[in-house]
């Protein structure tokens, strides 16, 4: 009886992944790209704004700045995917473990030399500062 019962249940399909990107949300102003969820992002990656803010701008090769209230703004037009395959770039360089692939890494900086240190399985290791 019971196994009739699980049959009928429905399977759930799940990675057990917490971490997504959010939906970007950019808007246009002029000449401009205005990241306005760039606050979010960078917490989600628990980077510094800064940080992520030059990747995007040297990859794009265009000039760019971080507002008061967090938004990202780039010069010139720049498109959801654009910015997105450039941020899915930034997490596999900066954010994901390299031994496990979780994203709970953080950024230290030990004598010139920065390391991404794994809080989940431990491993650190040293990360070439341009991608």
């Amino acid at each position: 009886m019971l196994d009739e019962v699980y049959k009928d249940v429905p399977r759930v399909r799940s990675t057990g992944e917490w971490f997504a990107i959010p939906q970007l949300k950019i808007e246009y102003e002029g000449d401009k790209s205005i990241l306005v969820n760039f606050k979010e992002i960078c917490e989600l990656f628990r980077r510094e704004p800064s940080h992520i803010m030059k990747f995007l701008v040297r990859n794009l090769a265009t000039a760019g700045y971080v507002t008061d209230d967090l938004k990202l703004v780039l010069q010139g037009h720049f498109n959801e995917d654009q910015i997105m395959n450039l941020l899915n770039r930034y997490v596999s360089f900066f954010v994901r473990c390299q031994n496990c692939g979780r994203p709970d890494t953080r950024l230290i900086k030990k004598a010139k030399v920065v390391y991404m240190v794994c809080e989940a399985c431990g491993a650190e290791a040293p990360i070439k500062t341009t991608a």
